[in-house]
């Protein structure tokens, strides 16, 4: 009678361990969905934000003999344009940030709202006509906003891609890819190439051009010439802790700086 009595308790032991275990693991499995759907859901919605807005201006341009994006710039001033590059998510407005806060649409949306992903923003000291300028955008795990630039590391991506489309409210820009390359920033081997935009004299606009391209990490016979604006696509890289990824491309549709 001892040993079933034994047994007994063993066996009662044995379920209550099982149940705390799938107590435990049901806890788990709940706030993991809970933590997913988090961080899902906004993003979600942020991209379905962006598709009304994309609507918007597809309809503002087939509606106004080639003008477009006018209802963009009028719900927000500081909409600047619209980047396209193909056969990826990247397909965006760009906002120009207030003087006094350069980061202001880093986690702000289109209508100027709190959002994790914030909306493609030109860099400070520059604008959509500088000689040199610069878009940031967030690489987002889920690959949203510039979470596919980093295409432009793979070499056949990059020679079937070459180009891509910048349109502002006057005109339509065609750009070409002609560097790409890795960074780490807050380090004493920082290449700060975000602080090589603006205007330039042609000496050191070649100088700047030059270096990008010495730091591509793929090959491609693409290179500005002294009157070609670029126009840097710049975000954050996993390859390593405060790393950047950035793509360098020059105006190849015949409007000189």
């Amino acid at each position: 009678m001892k040993g079933d009595d034994g047994t007994e308790k063993k066996s009662r032991l044995k379920t209550a361990v099982l149940a705390l275990l799938a107590a435990a693991l049901i806890t788990v499995l709940v706030i993991s969905l809970y933590q997913g759907l988090k961080v899902y859901l906004p993003q979600k919605q942020e991209q379905e934000r962006f598709s009304e807005i994309r609507r918007i201006a597809e309809d503002e341009n087939e509606n106004a003999d080639g003008k477009g994006l006018y209802r963009l710039s009028e719900h927000n001033s500081d909409f600047v344009g619209w980047l396209s590059i193909p056969d990826t998510v990247i397909d965006y407005p760009v906002v120009m940030p207030p003087e006094n806060d350069s980061q202001y649409y880093l986690h702000r949306d289109f209508d100027k709202n709190y959002s994790f992903s914030g909306i493609p923003f030109i860099g400070e000291g520059c604008d959509e006509n500088s000689d040199i300028f610069i878009i940031y955008g967030h690489n987002m795990k889920t690959g949203t906003m510039f979470g596919t630039l980093d295409k432009y590391a793979n070499q056949e991506w990059l020679d079937a891609h070459p180009d891509f489309t910048f349109e502002t409210l006057t005109d339509k820009r065609t750009y070409r890819v002609f560097a790409v390359f890795r960074t780490k920033v807050n380090s004493k081997n920082e290449y700060r190439y975000f602080d090589n935009v603006g205007n330039y004299d042609t000496d050191e606009f070649q100088r700047i051009a030059n270096e990008f391209k010495s730091r591509s990490e793929i090959e491609t016979d693409a290179f500005p010439s002294d009157n070609e604006q670029i126009l840097i696509l710049s975000t954050c890289s996993y390859h390593t802790e405060n790393g950047r990824f950035a793509v360098a491309a020059y105006r190849v549709d015949g409007v000189e700086r």
